[in-house]
């Protein structure tokens, strides 16, 4: 692990906020990004389920035993890069936990 130099006006700012360990900030601010990308992958999943009324695996399954439709199978791409996106960033934050 690196160590971090901070300036000394940023210092005095975190001892005004009476933050005694700089790397709480950084911390703080990965799981909210993260937890803003399982947010937005959840809103593109809960989209494909509203718009289908069924769960991605039964529309896929309905997908491959139907006939071929490119804008069906455009949704079944980004619905499933939706699935994987927030399967990838909650095991993300199930990583952070170790951290905190």
């Amino acid at each position: 692990m690196s160590t971090m130099t901070i300036a000394e006006p940023l210092q005095h700012l975190l001892q005004e906020f009476t933050i005694k360990n700089p790397l709480d900030i950084i911390k703080d601010y990965l799981v909210t990004e993260i937890l803003c990308k399982i947010s937005d992958f959840t809103q593109e999943v809960r989209h494909f389920e509203a718009k289908y009324g069924q769960s991605f695996q039964e529309f896929e399954a309905a997908y491959h035993a139907g006939e071929e439709d490119f804008a069906r199978y455009d949704d079944l791409m980004a619905w499933e890069f939706a699935q994987q996106g927030k399967a990838y960033w909650e095991k993300r934050l199930e990583g952070m936990k170790h951290v905190l």
